[in-house]
């Protein structure tokens, strides 16, 4: 592995760790309301950025192919610097062209060391097509060192999910090869690498569930698609959703503990591509054969189609963000912000109707000031899919209050 140092004047680097859940809207006092949208970074080429909250970081790949890492200031939520070429990790990873080619971008992964970042990564000097993409890893070494490399054995793998719990000795990578099967391994024990042949072959990867040695994914039964757990170490898939609705035709259903069912496992899945379903393990149901019911449901006011569903815990409540369309159209225009609590059940829409954009890829970071919701906003023209349509990165504040100390 090559080891790189040194930071840019002016280029800080925050450590600290803090996941919190959330709560209905109303319940807080907030401190912004209603729709709202501001710039964060003109960068064109920023796009798929990942945020590790516990670092204070984002990563990312440029259209010429380095990986980046840039810092985020904490008080205010912006990006050091703001077009997040904080500092160089692999000059030679991916390019955000190559989305097209793996499907998913560079990932955080909770590891006893803290964060680090896996992504794919083409052989040098050749084209970057499919059969040359691998698995690699960026470790930090020191304050502001950073090393890279492969991941051995170096075969035809590409597009890694990674698993997010902080401090874990065992993380964890999903991934795909150039066909398109599904495997998951330990992160640094290639001998640990197990297929899942009942997920069926695509691009994206299944997610692990946080605080659980299990992922989730989606397969058809009897023609429809349903979410199944995959539980890693009797490699036993066991299926969780039996009602109707396709799961997750276009998405990834998420796992996580719902602080508000007292800790117990929920799952996010996206029903014939508009309706939000949320599942808990029945009460009094444990262990790989329990059993979920439906606890929740949203859709859009005009039943627009659901993107990037993303969950996250803040303040002892549960939320998922995602992008929409607003029909007629057929691209994400719209961000929500959804509680899965059904007690207190809300669903808010974040960004403004004007101007008109394309807006995707919502992700959270929480500030001093309360948690915001960061994605790409696009021009309309040519379907808005392009680096020139790219208008750079913003961000809509939730609503939601700051953390407790």
């Amino acid at each position: 592995m090559r080891n790189i140092a040194g930071t840019p004047e002016g280029f800080r680097l925050a450590i600290a760790s803090s996941l919190v859940a959330l709560g209905l809207l109303a319940a807080f006092p907030v401190q912004a309301q209603g729709k709202n949208e501001t710039l964060v970074s003109s960068e064109r080429e920023l796009v798929d950025s990942e945020f590790s909250q516990s670092r204070g970081m984002i990563t990312w790949c440029d259209y010429s192919g380095a990986l980046w890492i840039a810092g985020i200031d904490r008080d205010t939520g912006l990006f050091i610097p703001a077009d997040g070429k904080g500092l160089l990790i692999d000059p030679s990873a991916m390019t955000t062209g190559d989305l097209q080619v793996v499907g998913n971008g560079p990932e955080w992964i909770g590891t006893a060391t803290g964060d680090q970042i896996v992504y794919t990564k083409f052989l040098a000097d050749k084209p970057h097509t499919i059969d040359n993409a691998r698995l690699a890893v960026a470790v930090q070494s020191g304050e502001s060192d950073w090393s890279y490399g492969y991941l051995p054995p170096h075969t035809r793998r590409n597009g890694p999910y990674a698993s997010h719990d902080p401090g874990d000795p065992a993380p964890r990578i999903s991934y795909v090869d150039a066909r398109g099967n599904h495997y998951w391994r330990d992160l640094f024990d290639a001998s640990s690498e197990t297929a899942v042949p009942q997920f069926p072959k695509s691009r994206l990867s299944m997610r692990f569930v946080e605080g659980a040695r299990a992922a989730v994914f989606a397969a058809p039964v009897e023609g429809t698609p349903q979410v199944f757990m995959q539980w890693l170490d009797s490699d036993t898939p066991k299926q969780l959703t039996f009602d109707d609705g396709s799961k997750d035709l276009h998405t990834v259903p998420w796992g996580w503990r719902a602080p508000e069912f007292d800790g117990d496992f929920v799952i996010a899945t996206v029903a014939d591509d508009t309706e939000l379903r949320i599942y808990r393990r029945r009460a009094g149901s444990r262990g790989e054969d329990a059993t979920w019911e439906l606890v929740r449901s949203a859709r859009t006011p005009r039943n627009g189609v659901i993107n990037s569903p993303e969950p996250f815990v803040h303040e002892g409540k549960s939320y998922v963000v995602f992008s929409a369309t607003s029909p007629p159209g057929i691209y994400p225009t719209v961000v929500y912000l959804a509680s899965i609590d059904p007690a207190a059940p809300s669903l808010v829409q974040l960004t403004p109707d004007l101007p008109r954009r394309i807006r995707r890829d919502p992700e959270v970071f929480v500030a001093s000031d309360g948690p915001y919701v960061y994605y790409n906003r696009l021009t309309m023209e040519g379907g808005g899919y392009c680096l020139a349509c790219n208008e750079g990165v913003y961000r809509s504040h939730t609503g939601l209050p700051p953390a407790q100390q």
